[in-house]
């Protein structure tokens, strides 16, 4: 008996000390044992868990997953391994990746869960900022070229049987403001037209950052060219008005060329080069213009 006890001693000394969530939970989900250490790393304590439903103290979406986690088990799958977010007392979550193993009975029904949770919030996070900067450009926080094909390749995909317009933005005077103003300022000016194009295009688009002073946007559910050519015409507006950088007052304009599926593409990259030529178009027009008036 004293071994046992001392067995027991030592199980509650590791469990109370360690770094990870020891806990059990029944076949209907509560908890039915949880280590000490759940004070110190969530602010409960083991009484204001036991006897509670698990799901309580988990995120919705994390509860939301379980059962398709769970549906996705094999028949014999006894140790599987999954990640959400806990609640923690003072309402902030943390995320968990938690090890289980699954405790069946004759008939294979599970009856028991014990779960080995670790807290891996900082990594979690140091994952995300690495996967939303290989997505998002550094100077705008814009959507980047990846990204920007991937969606429309996606779009592409669903809608067959509707049209996806697609501009290409080049900023006109943009190299003229740095060479002028300096890289700074022309950086700054970048982000303040990224600001604008966002919120002129707002929910109707997606917006990205080509590359250079070149942006993109997205429409999707087009009912005719007039939809797409009326945004044309608001975020050329928009680009128009004076900048005011530091303070310079900087004036720059837009060229836009539209590329529409079904009619001018159904690729991503027919739809890019038709966009280009389509824009370049714009610009040496605007060109022309320019020097008949002067």
């Amino acid at each position: 008996m004293k071994e046992i006890s001392d067995i027991q001693q030592m199980f509650s000394l590791i469990s109370e000390k360690s770094l990870n969530i020891i806990s059990s939970i029944s076949a209907d989900g509560v908890f039915t044992y949880i280590s000490p250490n759940v004070q110190a790393l969530l602010g409960y304590t083991p009484e204001e868990v036991i006897g509670k439903p698990a799901a309580i103290f988990n995120h919705p979406d994390t509860n939301k997953k379980l059962p398709e986690h769970r549906n996705s088990l094999l028949i014999d799958q006894d140790t599987v391994r999954f990640t959400g977010r806990v609640r923690q007392k003072s309402g902030e979550y943390r995320w968990y990746e938690t090890t289980a193993q699954y405790i069946r009975d004759q008939n294979g029904t599970i009856i028991q869960t014990i779960g080995v949770g670790q807290d891996i919030t900082e990594r979690k996070e140091a994952e995300d900022k690495i996967s939303y900067l290989a997505y998002h450009d550094s100077e705008t926080d814009l959507p980047n070229r990846r990204l920007f094909k991937e969606r429309l390749s996606l779009l592409l995909k669903e809608n067959t049987n509707r049209f996806v317009g697609l501009m290409l933005l080049d900023l006109d005077g943009f190299k003229h403001v740095n060479d002028t103003f300096g890289h700074n300022i022309g950086d700054q000016l970048l982000f303040e037209a990224a600001k604008r194009l966002k919120f002129a295009v707002g929910d109707k688009g997606f917006v990205a950052r080509w590359g250079g002073d070149e942006f993109t946007v997205l429409q999707e559910n087009i009912g005719s060219r007039a939809d797409i050519t009326s945004l044309v015409e608001h975020i050329t507006d928009v680009i128009s008005k004076p900048f005011n950088i530091a303070g310079n007052t900087i004036f720059i304009t837009a060229s836009i060329g539209v590329a529409i599926s079904r009619e001018e593409g159904n690729t991503v990259e027919m739809l890019i080069k038709n966009a280009d030529a389509a824009m370049y178009n714009v610009k040496n027009q605007s060109k022309a213009i320019n020097c008949t008036h002067s």
